[in-house]
């Protein structure tokens, strides 16, 4: 067997908690922070929604996980061996870790728990080659694969997240994990109480044994819970958040409007943040329905795209929140950010359009725009956009509707041609397969037989370099194909109080573990 350590330099273990994170601090206190929604369930198994992942990331704790840019490090595992032929992978644990419920976690936890998201969740296609697993000691887990896939990225995954549960809970619920009682881990906070639509509250869990390996980063290394408990309330309206944030009512608030930038940064009671990356701003094309089958058409389609005018009108002109460039995945995933195709992206050329519209036998029918105000980069994307293919003689017309109502019309691939949505950061290749792959709803009818191929061995587990080269070759063919039309970057916009320190932004969730009020 090949034997991989991912551990850092023993140094860190020796290092202070108040070293780790940036001097002396003092414990104690009420963190409020305003959320856009309500969690419908806390149960980290059976969900991929962001808000679940938000909350659950402080109660539950996983394998692996991911840093800060985006590579997988260990959590609870503090190393893994990986077989040569890629079918056993044995994970050794850290001792001693303790649940809320005051039980040390074992690998028998870890294997129920394991079974659970197997059983339940939602990515349970991604694991169907799990051929068994054991847990042959106290401190070792064991997985055997049918056949090498990638389950480092699955077990890291934050949607759902594989969380670690005691194994009496497990056995006793594969149903949904609800109430203090149940949803019990091993993170640097409890949960205290949960009153839907009102707010969730966690505890300081005093008992928590951090990860002393390796500095914090991303989801994972050292944690420190400053805060006796963290109170998050939904506050689905935008002016309230910012209201609630300048009244000093909520200590932090997210997803705030781009308009009161200026306002907040000349407000010595605030810290502005600019959370980067955050939405990849693009459109999706039903190539179920005429003409958008006609490869002639897209890329006349694509052609028409002036990316710039239309982030600096999402971006309220404001180049902070905003940033123009052809990769599926951003600059700070250094493993996988790639300019594959970007000869195709932004050459904006009229003369050719006209070319490409007579090749495709066009004659000024109506393209249907599916769109919505719920989001307003969204809405002022879609105006932009339409105006922009109107210009080069594509007859756009645009259909509002709510975002729910545009989800369900879009995957009816019916009534429609071009689809206003955006999508959020992929940790892995893997990730783009429901939007690419012939079978899938979310690729509205687009269908390549090399495309087929290349996703078939981005599943498998190959090493990285030869991943990239496959992925590579993925997102060359998305844009001679055509297969959707990515417009740019688009990040948004937080805040916090002034005498919080130790907050970093970061897409996945926002993190108040190593965070202290002054």
């Amino acid at each position: 067997m090949s034997r991989f350590k991912f551990m850092l330099l023993a140094v860190f273990v020796l290092v202070s908690l108040s070293t780790l994170v940036g001097g002396a601090q003092e414990s104690g206190g009420v963190l409020n922070v305003a959320i856009t929604t309500n969690p419908v369930t806390l149960d980290p198994h059976i969900s991929s929604h962001t808000v679940v992942r938000q909350i659950a990331s402080y109660l539950f704790e996983t394998l692996v996980t991911y840093d800060e840019n985006y590579h997988i490090i260990p959590q609870i595992a503090t190393s893994w061996d990986v077989s040569d032929d890629g079918l056993t992978y044995t994970f050794h644990l850290r001792s001693g870790i303790q649940f809320h419920n005051g039980k040390e976690l074992t690998s028998a936890d870890v294997a129920a728990s394991f079974g659970r998201l197997v059983e339940v969740s939602h990515s349970k296609a991604s694991l169907a080659d799990v051929k068994s697993f054991s847990a042959p000691d106290p401190l070792t887990f064991v997985v055997q694969l049918n056949k090498p896939i990638l389950l480092l990225v699955q077990l890291a995954m934050p949607t759902p997240l594989f969380g670690i549960l005691p194994e009496e809970i497990v056995k006793d619920h594969l149903d949904e994990l609800r109430g203090t009682q149940e949803l019990i881990g091993t993170g640097p906070y409890k949960l205290v109480e949960w009153k839907p639509g009102a707010h969730v509250t966690l505890a300081r869990f005093d008992g928590y044994v951090p990860d002393t390996s390796q500095p914090g980063s991303g989801l994972g290394g050292m944690k420190v819970a400053y805060f006796d408990e963290i109170n998050f309330i939904p506050v689905t309206e935008q002016a309230s958040r910012l209201a609630g944030l300048l009244t000093g009512t909520y200590d932090y608030a997210e997803a705030l409007p781009l308009v009161s930038y200026a306002t907040l940064t000349s407000n010595p009671d605030i810290i502005a943040m600019v959370v980067k990356p955050k939405w990849a701003v693009l459109v999706e094309l039903n190539q179920a329905e005429p003409p958008m089958d006609n490869l002639s058409f897209r890329r006349a389609l694509a052609l028409a795209v002036d990316p710039e005018e239309i982030m600096l009108g999402v971006a309220l002109g404001n180049e902070d929140f905003y940033r123009v460039q052809p990769s599926i995945f951003y600059p700070e995933q250094t493993d996988w950010y790639s300019t594959a195709g970007a000869e195709y992206y932004s050459p904006r050329d009229m003369k050719r359009v006209a070319e490409l519209l007579e090749e495709a036998g066009y004659h000024d029918e109506e393209i249907i725009i599916l769109a919505n105000r719920d989001y307003d980069w969204m809405y002022k994307c879609t105006l932009a956009l339409a105006s922009q293919l109107q210009q080069a003689g594509i007859n756009a017309v645009i259909e509002f509707m709510d975002w729910p109502s545009q989800i369900q019309k879009a995957l009816s691939q019916k009534g429609w041609h071009i689809n206003q949505t955006g999508w959020s950061p992929r940790f892995d290749p893997s990730q783009l397969v429901g939007s690419l792959s012939c079978d899938s709803a979310g690729s509205y009818g687009y269908c390549n037989e090399e495309m087929e191929g290349l996703l078939d061995e981005i599943l498998v587990y190959h090493p990285l370099t030869e991943r990239q080269e496959i992925w590579r070759k993925i997102q060359e063919l998305v844009w001679t194909d055509v297969a959707a039309v990515r417009i740019g970057d688009y990040f948004t916009l937080e805040g916090l109080g002034s005498k919080l320190e130790g907050y970093k932004p970061w897409y996945v969730i926002p993190r108040f573990w190593n965070v202290w009020r002054k």
